[in-house]
């Protein structure tokens, strides 16, 4: 039997499969400590998650596929976790674990109910959304436990070492580096600046992101941000010379602004609360693991969730790169470091796993080399992800190899509840309700059927995969996952991929990214039809392939850059994978209910909310009663009005949703 384990598992956003040393061995210069963990351990080839951030993040939670939950972004006040499913912390705390997660959360909170305090977690410090501005106080809302933070004295248990008396010698103050500040406020729109001489081209899918890479980029004095041009590759145009604005006198779209200049300066009172995001969440997670005691605390289990390496590209205090992302990269590296440094101190190494992964592909100045695309496609360069196992459990024999069977990252679920020796089932009282007929009746039947009901809800799809990790001689590629619903339009069945068409959020490069950066096209063979962007959820409960087109199918294993489409030599398998993922579609549950409207004309598969005239995911009764202003006045007189809307203290007497 495995003793209970210590574990660690570190999340990094939106890392690509070639920036770290786990892939790129020329990266190990300034990401050494994750290089060397990885080569101790196991590194993972085939690691899933969905093509971006929440998804990816709430079913690593729940051991729920994304299309149990949705595929959608999390708001502040969406109810995105069915509040009767048990967390993966909650199945630890169960086993006698002392739980904490920092950074990064990004999952939805409705209700006070969908805090990770409320869910096993007994620390919970980090970001309700994407993080924003890495320090400073334009940083979107930070939280403890049950309260938000915006100064140092709403901030219990502050670790040490905040704004620049840190351990790491060459570390300076976040604050005094010069940060970029890109407000809206200060952009033209339908407006170009046409002057001076171009310093590059940039693939970015906003104009903030624009402003990011020009504030970013010596010698920028000014932006041009054309989407009409996202398709090309080139929308986001870095200047250098007089900027002289040129009203385009139409409704283009096209923004441009000057280079940002440094934001203020944050207030005294709050010189750890808007401390650099990355010191403070790698602060946190080395001071809870100094604090455990091993004797009365049973076993330490912590989260921790970069917001490096997510745009805004703020450079990091100490950066001895010369280029921003990859400091960015290098500071959540020292603080990797130091948490290993500190495990090894307090002698609890040698029984800790470790599992890093990125919540999806690299993009903006991420590399994905050598896989296809990048974050928000459903190519292989945003749902692989750079990935490994380490530890002192990781037997002997084993550290330094690879393991190339379909794990997604679902899977911890259930493999941690298996080291802690807790079951990692989490099924509904009754089972949800079948939908009869063929695959494409069963899907398109879905958005009008109530499939969940008051009872039900989705089961954990993921599974214990340490049998697979340790005896890997043992198991096949398709051990974990016979099938693998990776997306609304993807799924992945040992070798095989089934690639309907891309997500209709946002855009996709379709093309590879070299390890220096330069995006390459594809040619005539390589255009192929999954490159069609699928319909709207809203219109369409099932995946659209491009008219009059069948899916794409890959052999991953003989190409996993997915050059060649071998759907037309294989239409047995082709026909037989469409089925299977039409088939799951009927049992598709988006909590934030996008895909339920338009031409599907229903409603989110779950109960009803009295008052409401409506279906959302969780009950009412585990939602709490919702008092909007109430709740909003109270975050308010801690900073800003921004929390969650429901069972709030002090608020939860009277709903007036």
């Amino acid at each position: 039997a495995v003793p209970k384990p210590h574990i660690i598992s570190i999340l990094q956003d939106d890392l690509g499969y070639y920036d770290s040393g786990i892939f790129n061995p020329d990266a190990a210069a300034w990401s050494g400590n994750i290089t060397a963990l990885s080569k101790e351990g196991i590194v993972l080839t085939n690691h899933y998650t969905h093509w971006h951030c929440s998804p990816t993040r709430r079913s690593f939670l729940t051991g729920r596929l994304p299309i149990h939950h949705g595929e959608q972004l999390s708001g502040d006040d969406t109810d995105d976790i069915d509040l009767r499913m048990t967390w993966v912390s909650g199945k630890l705390k169960s086993a006698g674990y002392s739980c904490h997660w920092f950074g990064k959360m990004h999952t939805g909170f409705k209700s006070m109910n969908h805090l990770g305090h409320r869910n096993g977690f007994e620390t919970n410090v980090g970001s309700l959304q994407t993080g924003g501005a890495y320090s400073g106080p334009q940083h979107t809302t930070r939280w403890q436990d049950e309260h938000p933070i915006w100064n140092d004295q709403q901030f219990t248990n502050k670790p040490p070492f905040c704004a620049g008396a840190r351990a790491h010698p060459a570390a300076v103050s976040a604050y005094t580096q010069v940060e970029p500040q890109c407000s809206p406020a200060d952009w033209h729109n339908n407006t170009l600046m046409q002057s001076g001489h171009l310093l590059l081209f940039s693939k970015v899918g906003t104009p903030g992101e624009c402003c990011s890479e020009c504030s970013n980029t010596s010698g920028c004095t000014h932006w041009v941000f054309q989407p009409d041009q996202i398709s090309a590759g080139t929308p986001c145009h870095i200047k250098a010379g007089d900027a002289i604005f040129k009203p385009t006198g139409d409704t283009n779209h096209s923004v441009c602004g000057k280079a940002a200049g440094p934001p203020p300066g944050p207030p005294a009172s709050a010189a750890c609360t808007d401390e650099y995001s990355t010191d403070l969440w790698g602060q946190l997670a080395v001071q809870a693991t100094e604090q455990h005691n091993t004797s009365t605390d049973g076993q330490l289990y912590v989260h921790l969730c970069f917001e490096a390496v997510h745009t805004p590209y703020d450079k990091a205090p100490g950066d001895p790169t010369n280029n921003v992302y990859r400091g960015m990269l290098w500071r959540s590296d020292w603080f990797v470091g130091s948490l290993v440094d500190t495990l090894k101190a307090k002698g609890m190494y040698a029984n800790t796993l470790i599992v890093y992964s990125s919540d999806n592909g690299g993009t903006v100045s991420g590399i994905n080399y050598p896989l296809r695309g990048e974050k928000h496609s459903n190519w292989e360069g945003g749902m692989r992800t750079a990935a490994f196992v380490s530890g002192g459990l990781i037997p002997e024999a084993l550290r330094g190899t690879t393991n190339g069977v379909n794990f997604h990252i679902v899977d911890w679920y259930a493999t941690f509840s298996y080291l802690a020796g807790v079951s990692p089932v989490d099924d509904p009282p009754v089972p949800p309700i079948t939908v009869t007929g063929s695959a494409a009746e069963e899907a398109a039947a879905a958005g009008r059927t109530n499939v969940y009901g008051e009872s039900s809800f989705p089961a954990v799809d993921g599974v214990n995969v340490w049998p697979m990790l340790i005896e890997p001689q043992s198991y096949g590629i398709d051990a974990a996952h016979a099938q693998l619903v990776l997306s609304k339009e993807v799924l992945i069945a040992g070798k095989w991929k089934l690639l309907v068409s891309q997500p209709h959020f946002k855009s996709q490069n379709s093309g590879w990214k070299g390890p220096d950066g330069t995006w390459r096209p594809p040619n005539a063979s390589e255009t192929v039809p999954c490159m069609h962007q699928d319909a709207s959820p809203e219109t369409s409960s099932l995946p659209i392939p491009a008219p009059g087109m069948l899916p794409c199918l890959f052999d991953l294993r003989a190409d996993p850059g997915e050059h060649s489409n071998v759907a037309l030599a294989n239409p047995d398998v082709v026909n037989q994978l469409w089925a299977a993922l039409n088939h799951s579609i009927a049992y598709q549950r988006d909590c934030n209910g996008w895909s339920y409207s338009g031409a599907n004309g229903g409603a989110i598969p779950g109960p009803m909310q009295p008052g409401q005239n409506g279906t959302s995911c969780s009950p009412a009764a585990k939602i709490g009663v919702c008092q909007v202003a109430c709740s909003n006045a109270l975050w308010a007189s801690y900073g800003k009005a921004d929390g969650p809307n429901c069972d709030v203290p002090g608020c939860n007497t009277t709903s007036t949703v």
